[in-house]
C-alpha cells in the first residue's frame, strides 16, 4: 500500500517466502510513515539498512558534505600544482560555508537550491562571474565523483545555471614584437622568450626547464606542464636550436634560465612584473583594460608568448590536433582560445571558393 493509499506491486526478486515476506513489510511500514507524515531522513535510512540488513547486504554508505568535499581537497592538492590546491581549497571553504548546518548532513539532502544559493552569495560579494563559473564548475566535479562513488544518484550542481562570464582574451605578439623583445632583454630573459615563442610553455614551466629537459641530437625539448602534469614534446626550432647550441651547460640538471629560476612568478619584483618592465623597454604597450572588481588586465603579458606560439601554428595551416599536442591542451574550447587567426589566411580561404561569375 502506497502512502497516498493506493495498492501497488512489486517484486522482492527473493525465493524464500520468508525473506520476501519480511521485506514487504519493511516496505508497508515506510510506506506508513511517509503517509503520517513521519518519516525523516534518519528512520529512512534506518529503515534501508535493517532491509538491507535482512538481506545480507551491508548498510548504506552516509558521507557528510564537509567530510567528502574536505576528502576531495585533500586528494586533490596531493596531486595538483601548490597554486591550483590554493585555488581549489578557497572555492571548496566558501562552498561549505554557504551550506550552514547543512554542510554536516548527508551529502544526499543536497538540492540544487543550495548550489544555487552559493552562486547568489558569491555573487553578491562582488566575485566576478568567471570565477563564480569556476567555483561552480569545481562543485559539479565533486559531485559527479560523489556520483560516481554511488554516494548520490543524480548531481544537483548539473541543474544549476553557471553565471555568463565576458572573458579577458590575450593579444598575440607579432614577430616585430619579440624581435623587439629580444633586442631589450639579458641573456636569461632572451631564452626564456625564445623558448616561450617556439615551444609555448608557461613562464613557470620555462624557468623550471633543465638541460636534461633538451636533446639537442633529436631536436625535441620534452617537458611536464606544472599546471596539468601533461608531458609536451615540441621540436626545437631552427633559430631556437641555434641559441641553445651558443649557451649549452655541461650539467643535465642546471637551469636553463638559472637566475630567473629563483624569482618568483608574481609580486611586485616578481618575473611577471620584470617581463612588463622589459615590454615598456621594447617599446611594447600592454594594452590595459579594466577588468572587474576595478582590476587592470594586461591583454599583452609573457603569457600571450604562449598565445602567439598557438596562433603563428593556426596561420600556417597546422590543424588543431596538431596544435593541441604541441601546447598540451586537453580541451578544443580551451585551445581555441589561445588561437588567434589573422585575416589574411582567412582571405587566401575565401578565395578559394568558386567564381559564378563568368
Amino acid at each position: 500500500m502506497l502512502p497516498d493509499g493506493r495498492r501497488t506491486f512489486r517484486s522482492t526478486k527473493k525465493k524464500d517466502r520468508k525473506e520476501a515476506w519480511d521485506l514487504c513489510r519493511a516496505w508497508e511500514k515506510a510506506a506508513e510513515s511517509a503517509g503520517r507524515g513521519s518519516l525523516t531522513e534518519v528512520q529512512a535510512r534506518k529503515v534501508l539498512n535493517e532491509i538491507l540488513e535482512a538481506i545480507g547486504e551491508g548498510p548504506v554508505r552516509d558521507v557528510r558534505v564537509r567530510e567528502f568535499f574536505l576528502n576531495w581537497l585533500t586528494g586533490k592538492q596531493l596531486s595538483k600544482k601548490e597554486t591550483t590546491g590554493r585555488r581549489y581549497k578557497k572555492a571548496i571553504e566558501e562552498f561549505v560555508d554557504s551550506l550552514g548546518p547543512k554542510a554536516d548532513k548527508s551529502i544526499v539532502a543536497l538540492t540544487p537550491a543550495d548550489v544555487e544559493h552559493f552562486r547568489d552569495v558569491r555573487t553578491k560579494q562582488g566575485v566576478s562571474a568567471a570565477t563564480v563559473k569556476l567555483d561552480l564548475k569545481l562543485v559539479r566535479s565533486v559531485l559527479n565523483t560523489a556520483r560516481r562513488h554511488a554516494l548520490i544518484l543524480h548531481n544537483p550542481a548539473e541543474a544549476v545555471d553557471l553565471p555568463r562570464a565576458k572573458s579577458n582574451e590575450r593579444d598575440v605578439f607579432s614577430p616585430g614584437d619579440v624581435q623587439a623583445l629580444l633586442g631589450a632583454a639579458s641573456p636569461e630573459w632572451k631564452t626564456a622568450i625564445l623558448v616561450g615563442y617556439y615551444v609555448g610553455p608557461r613562464l613557470s614551466d620555462v624557468v623550471s626547464l633543465t638541460w636534461e629537459s633538451v636533446d639537442l641530437a633529436e631536436g625535441t625539448i620534452v617537458y611536464t606542464q606544472g599546471k596539468t602534469g601533461r608531458k609536451v614534446e615540441v621540436p626545437i626550432h631552427p633559430d631556437l636550436e641555434e641559441h641553445l647550441l651558443s649557451i649549452a651547460g655541461d650539467s643535465p640538471r642546471g637551469f636553463l634560465c638559472p637566475t630567473l629560476g629563483v624569482i618568483k612568478i608574481s609580486g611586485r619584483s616578481g618575473l611577471s612584473k620584470q617581463f612588463a618592465a622589459l615590454m615598456a623597454t621594447a617599446g611594447i604597450d600592454q594594452r590595459q583594460i579594466q577588468s572587474s572588481r576595478n582590476r587592470k588586465f594586461s591583454k599583452l603579458s609573457y603569457h600571450s608568448l604562449r598565445h602567439s606560439f598557438s596562433s603563428a601554428l593556426a596561420n600556417v595551416g597546422i590543424s588543431a590536433d596538431v596544435r593541441m599536442k604541441l601546447t598540451g591542451h586537453k580541451n578544443l574550447d580551451v585551445h581555441q582560445r589561445y588561437t588567434h587567426v589573422q585575416l589574411e589566411p582567412l582571405r587566401r580561404a575565401v578565395a578559394l571558393l568558386p567564381k559564378l561569375s563568368r
